[in-house]
């Protein structure tokens, strides 16, 4: 995969006052105007200001990092709102995107997307920030090229290469079954039927959102056991393992509890008394964002519990005149028969110094080097039965050595 540079484009009118790029440390000092580019610009939730705060609170990000939020202003006025950590790679400082994986799409907090900063502006403001804060290179991941129809500036900034992943996301409508009919409504609902039937043959089941701190605690200790039994049989790390991770969705979906605008939840579906599937979402823009999602693998793993908590989950999305539904970043099986949309993303890379150039360039092996096996279908389903076998073979050890 090759990197290429910032797209060239004639350069747009100028206004005469440069923006000017500072780096600010307490998000606080900034709270206020973030607050207003909530209410009026375009903001992510993953780059709004409760979900930094709360970020920063748990102490999610890596030892010894260091948080910040770029604030670019032009003539006073606060135009954009970027939050990163500085990582260190031995003496090598590197800005990437706040909660890393957990960020999804990286935006920031714009006053006007379209009319904003021009992206040789935002390349002239980043360098010379950097110098000042001594950052040795930009790595951010997962930037869309445009969003709602409006070109992101930022992704035209900087260097850029596709993502490995794009997200993938669908249009609602008011009518549900306006939705499903361009897909395959009929077998959909047929297959739904089947499902619903082994579910209610365990005892019933119920689709609710976790409402107060007890359930969210409940339906939370659900998730992170469902993820780590799925990703440890795939032999994949698990994003959540960390107690500071757990905290921050825990404290997210607590302040969200009984607000007129949430900005995250927990939904799931019970059956036979237990919690046999979850979904966490986030809002913003009209938007609701599918974060993670997981599912029991016991003795109704056939009944596809997932599968009938999406399916409810979109429905329900249509009735509260959501306008998309985003399920993130990755190709999944379950996101093909309902997602018509890409949202294509960009990593940026932009040295700084000649040491931020050197790990630019040896990291960026690495990840050509993952892309090319990713993307080759002989290839990679061999590396994931063999990271599954790896998995059990690691697994059956543990359970030899520690014999209940």
């Amino acid at each position: 995969m090759v990197e290429t540079p910032a797209p060239s484009a004639p350069p747009p009118s100028v206004p005469a006052v440069r923006p000017v790029f500072d780096a600010v440390d307490d998000p606080a000092a900034v709270a206020e105007v973030w607050r207003e580019l909530e209410r009026n610009g375009c903001v992510m939730p993953f780059q709004s200001y409760d979900w930094v705060t709360t970020w920063l609170a748990v102490g999610a990000s890596p030892a010894g990092a260091r948080p910040m939020v770029i604030r670019a202003r032009r003539d006073g006025v606060t135009e954009w709102l970027l939050p990163i950590v500085v990582e260190r790679l031995g003496p090598v400082a590197i800005a990437r995107r706040l909660g890393a994986s957990h960020a999804s799409y990286v935006l920031g907090a714009w006053r006007d997307l379209a009319a904003g900063l021009a992206p040789q502006e935002i390349r002239a403001g980043l360098l010379a920030l950097a110098r000042r804060e001594g950052i040795d290179a930009f790595a951010l991941d997962a930037v869309p090229v445009d969003w709602d129809g409006i070109a992101v500036p930022l992704a035209a900034a900087l260097p850029r290469r596709p993502s490995l992943d794009d997200g993938h996301a669908l249009r609602l409508t008011t009518s549900f079954e306006a939705l499903l009919a361009g897909r395959n409504a009929g077998h959909k609902r047929k297959k739904l039927k089947v499902k619903e039937r082994m579910l209610e043959a365990a005892g019933g089941y119920r689709i609710s959102t976790a409402a107060t701190a007890a359930e969210i605690e409940a339906t939370l200790a659900a998730f992170f056991a469902q993820k780590a039994a799925s990703l440890a049989a795939r032999g994949t790390a698990d994003p959540f393992a960390a107690p500071a991770v757990r905290d921050f969705w825990r404290r997210l979906a607590v302040a969200s509890c009984g607000a007129a605008r949430p900005i995250f939840e927990l939904t799931r579906l019970e059956a036979g008394g237990a919690i046999r599937a979850v979904i966490g979402a986030a809002f913003g823009g009209g938007r609701l964002f599918a974060l993670f999602a997981s599912f029991a693998d016991d003795e109704l793993t056939r009944a596809s519990p997932g599968e009938t908590l999406f399916f409810r989950h979109i429905e329900a999305s249509c009735r509260r005149g959501l306008a998309v539904y985003d399920m993130g970043v990755g190709s999944e099986r379950y996101k093909a028969g309902w997602c018509d949309e890409r949202v294509p993303l960009v990593d940026l890379r932009l040295a700084v110094t000649p040491a931020g150039r050197i790990v630019l360039a040896l990291t960026g092996l690495r990840d050509r080097a993952k892309a090319a096996i990713r993307r080759d279908r002989r290839l990679w389903p061999l590396v994931r039965r063999l990271r599954a076998r790896l998995a059990g073979h690691r697994v059956a050890g543990e359970g030899r050595a520690a014999p209940d």
